[in-house]
């Protein structure tokens, strides 16, 4: 297995852990209308850089549209995050913060390939 394929099954496997975070962070959600919100951001999720993880090689632009894709479900995750109504919640939400700074700092890996 070479580094790029490395990197790529670590993303993908950091891309699980934020989808089964969100999972539980919806089941927890007592507001409906944040659940809803939830659902779109888990789909997004399960997108993210679909495209890009599909490529037998990862361009640096490649990787620079993921990073965009990933900024993109962190500030939704952010948003989500800054109006939650329980502190219970907030290592959930850390476990999806550090998913999402693991995919990037692996995408910078391969943008630059180191």
């Amino acid at each position: 297995m070479s580094d790029a394929d490395k990197q790529k099954q670590l993303i993908e496997e950091q891309i699980q852990v934020c989808k089964t975070e969100l999972v539980e962070l919806q089941k927890t959600c007592c507001l409906n209308k944040r659940s809803e919100k939830m659902t779109g951001l888990i789909e997004e999720v399960e997108r993210l850089g679909r495209d890009q993880l599909a490529l037998e090689t990862m361009t640096p632009d490649d990787a620079a549209a993921f990073i965009v894709q990933l900024e993109a479900v962190g500030a939704k995750l952010g948003t989500l995050y800054a109006t939650c109504c329980t502190p219970t919640r907030e290592p959930i939400y850390s476990a999806m913060f550090k998913a999402l700074s693991k995919i990037h700092l692996r995408l910078l890996r391969l943008q630059h390939g180191r």
